[in-house]
């Protein structure tokens, strides 16, 4: 086989023949190169980075809110966006009776529904000392709703043996927590039981 750098020798001028002879000789095969890929490949695929499982993520309490940074003053700036996105739920100055076709929509809607910056009220509850107490939710999880109250403190109250009136202007809405065990964004995918009967 002949020397490719003779051959390009000829095609340079001779005072820059010397740079041509100093070029090493190397050459790759398609089936080298082919491999190469698939190393590159298999390589991207190992540094992809992790997702942090569940665990990982309670274990660092990146979910955990501060005690003493969050004021009653900051939750009721998330309840005035809160009520922006709640009004999509209803027609304005109009709430459907229960006769109505829609009025089956509207329910499983509410149950799907966001709670982040919600006023509510707990009515009824199996834990009697969170009966009677108000204020904005600030962390919807999946069996608690952590809300600020008037007294700039933050309360976990159980979703599960509660049943919550939520502020909407001027409308209350009665919704049993039991219906609302799940995070936001899985209750937003679920199918809902819209007559499911309560425990409470």
């Amino acid at each position: 086989m002949a020397d490719p750098s003779s051959f390009l020798a000829k095609l340079v001028a001779p005072r820059y023949r010397h740079e041509i002879l100093e070029i090493p000789n190397s050459s790759m095969t398609l089936g080298d190169k082919h491999v190469i890929q698939k190393k590159n490949k298999a390589n991207a695929g190992k540094l992809t980075k992790k997702k942090l499982s569940r665990k990982e993520i309670k274990e660092l309490g990146l979910y955990t809110l501060p005690h003493d940074t969050i004021t009653y003053r900051d939750g009721l700036k998330l309840h005035r966006m809160w009520l922006g996105y709640y009004d999509t739920f209803f027609q304005p100055g109009q709430c459907p009776d229960v006769t109505e076709a829609r009025y089956t929509t509207i329910v499983a809607s509410l149950l799907k529904a966001d709670y982040h910056g919600a006023k509510i009220h707990i009515v009824r509850s199996k834990q009697p000392s969170v009966v009677g107490m108000k204020g904005i939710v600030v962390l919807d999880t999946k069996g608690t709703f952590k809300m600020i109250s008037k007294d700039n403190k933050l309360r976990t109250i159980p979703k599960n043996d509660s049943q919550f009136e939520v502020f909407l202007q001027n409308k209350v809405i009665t919704i049993f927590g039991k219906h609302l065990n799940a995070r936001p964004a899985e209750r937003s995918v679920k199918k809902m039981k819209t007559f499911a009967f309560p425990d409470l």
